[in-house]
């Protein structure tokens, strides 16, 4: 996620450095329209709530989301190799 933040923060300053600014409204679109299909949930709550997130705060919730997903997919492994190892 930090990877696919910095490169969506390179193509705005990029465009900034030929004259185009991108406002912030801007570059979260951007972000939020980039993201994969397991982002769909948190990327409507971000579009549905009548709270103007700023960027930083958008940035940090996909950050703990991608942080979340990794924790989950540890432990359905986790216990997938226990179940396995119960069957053998």
């Amino acid at each position: 996620m930090r990877e696919f933040l910095m490169k969506v923060k390179c193509f705005c300053d990029n465009l900034a450095g030929c004259g185009e600014i991108i406002s912030e409204h801007e570059h979260i679109t951007t972000i939020l329209n980039g993201l994969p299909a397991e982002y769909e949930l948190i990327v409507s709550i971000i579009v549905a709530s009548p709270t103007l997130y700023s960027l930083q705060s958008v940035m940090t919730m996909l950050i703990d989301a991608e942080s979340r997903q990794q924790v989950l997919m540890a432990e359905v492994s986790s216990s997938a190799n226990l179940v396995s190892q119960q069957s053998a």
